[in-house]
Protein backbone atom coordinates (compact mmCIF):
# COMPACT_ATOMS: atom_id res chain seq x y z
CA UNK A 1 0.00 0.00 0.00
CA UNK A 2 1.30 3.44 -0.97
CA UNK A 3 2.16 5.52 2.11
CA UNK A 4 -0.11 8.50 2.73
CA UNK A 5 0.66 11.98 3.99
CA UNK A 6 0.28 10.91 7.63
CA UNK A 7 3.00 8.29 7.11
CA UNK A 8 5.39 10.46 5.10
CA UNK A 9 5.03 13.65 7.16
CA UNK A 10 3.25 12.86 10.45
CA UNK A 11 4.23 16.14 12.13
CA UNK A 12 2.94 18.22 9.22
CA UNK A 13 -0.28 16.21 9.21
CA UNK A 14 -0.65 16.79 12.96
CA UNK A 15 -0.19 20.56 12.57
CA UNK A 16 -2.81 20.62 9.81
CA UNK A 17 -5.24 18.60 11.92
CA UNK A 18 -4.68 20.81 14.97
CA UNK A 19 -5.29 23.91 12.85
CA UNK A 20 -8.71 22.62 11.85
CA UNK A 21 -9.53 21.44 15.37
CA UNK A 22 -8.64 24.80 16.88
CA UNK A 23 -10.74 26.57 14.29
CA UNK A 24 -13.70 24.32 15.13
CA UNK A 25 -13.19 24.92 18.84
CA UNK A 26 -13.59 28.68 18.36
CA UNK A 27 -16.65 28.19 16.14
CA UNK A 28 -18.22 25.72 18.58
CA UNK A 29 -17.65 27.97 21.57
CA UNK A 30 -19.24 30.98 19.87
CA UNK A 31 -22.27 29.01 18.69
CA UNK A 32 -22.68 27.40 22.12
CA UNK A 33 -23.69 30.80 23.53
CA UNK A 34 -27.52 30.96 23.38
CA UNK A 35 -27.71 34.76 23.67
CA UNK A 36 -26.37 37.53 21.46
CA UNK A 37 -24.51 39.06 24.41
CA UNK A 38 -22.87 35.72 25.11
CA UNK A 39 -21.76 35.39 21.49
CA UNK A 40 -20.46 38.96 21.45
CA UNK A 41 -18.39 38.35 24.58
CA UNK A 42 -17.03 35.13 23.08
CA UNK A 43 -16.06 36.80 19.80
CA UNK A 44 -14.41 39.69 21.64
CA UNK A 45 -12.53 37.25 23.88
CA UNK A 46 -11.17 35.28 20.94
CA UNK A 47 -10.32 38.51 19.13
CA UNK A 48 -8.21 39.46 22.15
CA UNK A 49 -6.59 36.02 22.19
CA UNK A 50 -5.72 36.39 18.49
CA UNK A 51 -4.12 39.78 19.15
CA UNK A 52 -2.08 38.27 21.99
CA UNK A 53 -0.98 35.53 19.58
CA UNK A 54 0.18 38.26 17.19
CA UNK A 55 2.14 39.90 20.00
CA UNK A 56 3.75 36.55 20.84
CA UNK A 57 4.54 36.01 17.14
CA UNK A 58 2.23 33.00 16.97
CA UNK A 59 0.88 33.77 13.51
CA UNK A 60 -0.50 30.26 13.13
CA UNK A 61 -2.73 30.95 16.14
CA UNK A 62 -3.87 34.26 14.63
CA UNK A 63 -4.87 32.52 11.42
CA UNK A 64 -6.72 29.74 13.25
CA UNK A 65 -8.97 32.25 15.02
CA UNK A 66 -9.43 34.48 11.98
CA UNK A 67 -10.41 31.43 9.92
CA UNK A 68 -13.10 30.69 12.50
CA UNK A 69 -14.47 34.24 12.25
CA UNK A 70 -14.88 34.03 8.46
CA UNK A 71 -16.39 30.55 8.58
CA UNK A 72 -19.90 30.75 7.12
CA UNK A 73 -21.48 29.64 10.43
CA UNK A 74 -19.97 32.65 12.23
CA UNK A 75 -19.70 35.23 9.47
CA UNK A 76 -23.45 35.12 8.77
CA UNK A 77 -24.38 36.11 12.36
CA UNK A 78 -25.24 39.68 11.35
CA UNK A 79 -27.08 40.61 14.56
CA UNK A 80 -24.12 39.47 16.63
CA UNK A 81 -21.52 41.27 14.53
CA UNK A 82 -23.59 44.46 14.40
CA UNK A 83 -23.51 44.67 18.19
CA UNK A 84 -19.86 43.71 18.62
CA UNK A 85 -17.85 46.69 19.87
CA UNK A 86 -16.12 48.92 17.32
CA UNK A 87 -12.84 48.46 19.16
CA UNK A 88 -13.01 44.67 18.88
CA UNK A 89 -14.00 44.81 15.21
CA UNK A 90 -11.13 47.21 14.55
CA UNK A 91 -8.66 44.74 16.09
CA UNK A 92 -10.21 41.83 14.18
CA UNK A 93 -10.10 43.76 10.89
CA UNK A 94 -6.39 44.52 11.39
CA UNK A 95 -5.65 40.87 12.10
CA UNK A 96 -7.70 39.74 9.10
CA UNK A 97 -5.68 42.10 6.93
CA UNK A 98 -2.44 40.72 8.37
CA UNK A 99 -3.22 37.09 7.52
CA UNK A 100 -5.34 37.57 4.39
CA UNK A 101 -4.33 35.36 1.48
CA UNK A 102 -4.22 38.26 -1.02
CA UNK A 103 -0.98 38.37 -2.98
CA UNK A 104 0.04 34.94 -1.67
CA UNK A 105 -0.15 36.19 1.93
CA UNK A 106 1.88 39.31 1.10
CA UNK A 107 1.18 41.10 4.41
CA UNK A 108 2.05 38.04 6.46
CA UNK A 109 5.20 37.40 4.43
CA UNK A 110 6.32 41.00 4.91
CA UNK A 111 5.75 40.69 8.66
CA UNK A 112 7.65 37.42 8.92
CA UNK A 113 10.74 38.98 7.34
CA UNK A 114 10.88 41.48 10.21
CA UNK A 115 10.30 39.26 13.25
CA UNK A 116 12.89 37.48 15.34
CA UNK A 117 12.55 33.97 16.76
CA UNK A 118 10.81 32.44 18.52
CA UNK A 119 7.95 32.54 16.09
CA UNK A 120 5.20 30.17 14.95
CA UNK A 121 4.51 30.96 11.29
CA UNK A 122 1.59 29.65 9.26
CA UNK A 123 3.06 26.42 7.91
CA UNK A 124 0.62 26.30 4.98
CA UNK A 125 2.42 29.28 3.48
CA UNK A 126 5.71 27.38 3.27
CA UNK A 127 4.06 24.15 2.14
CA UNK A 128 2.47 26.03 -0.77
CA UNK A 129 5.87 27.45 -1.72
CA UNK A 130 7.52 24.03 -1.55
CA UNK A 131 4.73 22.46 -3.60
CA UNK A 132 5.05 25.16 -6.27
CA UNK A 133 8.82 24.70 -6.49
CA UNK A 134 8.50 20.92 -6.60
CA UNK A 135 5.90 20.91 -9.38
CA UNK A 136 7.31 23.74 -11.50
CA UNK A 137 10.70 22.21 -12.25
CA UNK A 138 12.50 18.89 -12.42
CA UNK A 139 15.23 17.67 -10.07
CA UNK A 140 17.27 16.54 -13.06
CA UNK A 141 17.38 18.48 -16.34
CA UNK A 142 17.04 16.95 -19.79
CA UNK A 143 20.83 17.08 -19.99
CA UNK A 144 21.01 14.91 -16.85
CA UNK A 145 22.27 17.81 -14.71
CA UNK A 146 21.17 18.39 -11.11
CA UNK A 147 18.88 21.39 -10.76
CA UNK A 148 20.82 23.21 -8.04
CA UNK A 149 18.63 26.31 -8.37
CA UNK A 150 15.62 24.27 -7.28
CA UNK A 151 17.55 22.80 -4.37
CA UNK A 152 18.65 26.27 -3.21
CA UNK A 153 15.08 27.57 -3.23
CA UNK A 154 13.84 24.61 -1.19
CA UNK A 155 16.75 24.96 1.22
CA UNK A 156 16.00 28.66 1.72
CA UNK A 157 12.37 27.93 2.67
CA UNK A 158 13.26 25.12 5.07
CA UNK A 159 16.02 27.24 6.63
CA UNK A 160 13.54 30.03 7.31
CA UNK A 161 11.26 27.65 9.21
CA UNK A 162 14.21 26.26 11.16
CA UNK A 163 15.32 29.80 12.05
CA UNK A 164 11.99 30.41 13.79
CA UNK A 165 12.51 27.17 15.74
CA UNK A 166 16.02 28.09 16.88
CA UNK A 167 14.84 29.87 20.04
CA UNK A 168 12.23 28.28 22.34
CA UNK A 169 9.29 30.20 23.78
CA UNK A 170 9.50 30.97 27.49
CA UNK A 171 5.88 30.27 28.36
CA UNK A 172 4.97 28.41 31.53
CA UNK A 173 3.08 25.19 30.89
CA UNK A 174 -0.55 25.41 32.03
CA UNK A 175 -2.12 21.91 32.22
CA UNK A 176 -5.64 23.31 32.58
CA UNK A 177 -5.40 25.40 29.42
CA UNK A 178 -3.80 22.53 27.49
CA UNK A 179 -6.54 20.12 28.58
CA UNK A 180 -9.17 22.63 27.45
CA UNK A 181 -7.60 23.14 24.03
CA UNK A 182 -7.03 19.43 23.44
CA UNK A 183 -10.52 18.29 24.48
CA UNK A 184 -12.18 17.33 21.20
CA UNK A 185 -15.28 15.73 22.70
CA UNK A 186 -17.39 18.89 22.56
CA UNK A 187 -16.47 20.01 19.03
CA UNK A 188 -19.37 20.27 16.60
CA UNK A 189 -19.19 19.12 12.99
CA UNK A 190 -19.44 21.60 10.11
CA UNK A 191 -23.07 20.63 9.48
CA UNK A 192 -23.94 20.90 13.17
CA UNK A 193 -22.33 24.34 13.34
CA UNK A 194 -24.27 25.68 10.38
CA UNK A 195 -27.53 24.21 11.63
CA UNK A 196 -27.03 25.79 15.04
CA UNK A 197 -26.10 29.09 13.41
CA UNK A 198 -29.42 29.09 11.54
CA UNK A 199 -31.29 28.36 14.76
CA UNK A 200 -29.62 31.24 16.57
CA UNK A 201 -30.13 33.73 13.75
CA UNK A 202 -32.56 32.47 11.08
CA UNK A 203 -32.15 33.67 7.51
CA UNK A 204 -33.66 37.08 6.83
CA UNK A 205 -34.83 38.33 3.41
CA UNK A 206 -32.46 40.97 2.12
CA UNK A 207 -32.32 43.24 -0.87
CA UNK A 208 -28.56 43.10 -1.34
CA UNK A 209 -25.33 41.97 0.17
CA UNK A 210 -24.80 43.18 3.74
CA UNK A 211 -21.45 44.48 4.95
CA UNK A 212 -20.82 43.08 8.43
CA UNK A 213 -17.84 45.32 9.00
CA UNK A 214 -15.60 42.34 9.75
Amino acid sequence: MKPGRDDLAPNVALISRRFNEMCRLVITEILSQPTINGRIQCIEKWGTVADICRYLRNFNGVLQIMAAFVNSSIYRLKQTWDRTSKQSKHVINKLQSLVHSDGKFKNLRDTLTKVDPPCIPYLGLYLSDLTFIEESSQDISEKKLINFSKMRMKTHIISEVRRFQSTPFKIKHNPRVCAYLLNLSRLLSEDQCYGLSLQLEPRQPRAGVTNLGV
